[in-house]
């Protein structure tokens, strides 16, 4: 499934958003280093392409003045949507139309198009996001800047680093793409704090335009609504080992629901190399029928 993970706040977070987005930048360093400055990635938003750095920050810190927002609040929260590698090789292969490992497999062309489709997905994300307060608002009253990013590198805890498999700093094999967002605390137009971290049955009989609306934010439900955007974009087949409601049940569900869940999962994975070996047995018998005509319009020429 698609990701969505709100990060925990800092000090850092009640103040500008500058540190973190001049870090955002570090992929780009590292293309320019490489000679390949023209693949680098842009910030954007709900509507624009090509946002400066400076700009992308700009708008977030200003919509934070002058809206009654307390020295100890956030004043803006940080997201990332991940994806599985057999979401990207979906994306990567049905756009290029042949496997993908790499993204520096993808011609320049490609690659434009490719961004443009996690653009796609990365707004629809966010019209979830605004969706998910219950409050009535839309994603254009929301105020944030997101960025494309192409590579992962190694963590010194991460297990590949503890096992002796791999360095930390070493750069990670295959697709590896994923969006960093950095989104406003504020509503764009009002006095409306929008938190992510804000549990969705904490904030209830709240006013907005003279309406009584219904607060907090489901980061649960944001994360399915994502992933039911994402197959219903990309037409993506989800098996059941990676669907999201799976993960939530065995993780909190009972030992019964988890045991059924457990035989349906090894169920669907029979069936797929039942079905992978039907395939290939379809494709050798096909693969014989066309020799043996190959062969019989031989002796006919002869």
């Amino acid at each position: 499934m698609p990701i969505s993970i709100v990060h925990t706040t800092s000090q850092e977070n009640k103040g500008s958003c500058s540190k973190y987005g001049h870090y955002l930048n570090k992929e780009n360093k590292v293309l320019k280093k490489e000679g390949l400055g023209h693949r680098q990635q842009f910030f954007f938003d709900q509507e624009q392409n090509t946002l400066t750095t400076l700009k992308a920050i700009s708008m977030v810190d200003d919509n934070g003045k002058n809206k009654g927002l307390a020295k100890k609040q956030d004043r803006y929260f940080t997201m990332t949507l991940n994806f599985s590698n057999k979401e990207l090789e979906h994306l990567t292969s049905t756009l290029a139309k042949r496997p993908i490992r790499d993204v520096a497999e993808l011609g320049d062309k490609e690659l434009q198009d490719y961004n443009e489709v996690i653009r796609l997905f990365t707004r629809q994300a966010m019209r979830n996001y605004a969706d998910n307060f219950n409050k009535g608002i839309t994603e254009k009253q929301l105020v944030w800047f997101a960025k494309i990013e192409h590579r992962r590198y190694y963590k010194g805890t991460d297990k590949e680093v503890l096992v002796g498999k791999a360095k930390s700093g070493e750069r990670k094999e295959g697709l590896q793409t994923h969006v960093h967002i950095t989104v406003s605390r504020m509503h764009k137009d009002y006095r409306i704090n929008l938190s992510p971290l804000a549990n969705a049955r904490s904030g209830k009989n709240l006013v907005l335009n003279g309406k009584k609306v219904n607060g907090g934010f489901d980061r649960s439900q944001w994360k399915q609504r994502n992933e039911d955007t994402f197959d219903d974009m990309f037409r993506y087949k989800r098996g059941l080992e990676e669907k999201f409601e799976t993960l939530r049940v065995l993780k909190h569900g009972t030992l019964e629901e988890k045991k059924v869940l457990k035989m349906a999962i090894q169920n669907e994975r029979n069936q797929v190399i039942e079905n992978r070996s039907l395939s290939n047995e379809i494709k050798m018998a096909k693969s014989i029928q066309k020799e043996r005509i190959i062969k019989r319009n031989n002796q006919i020429t002869r």
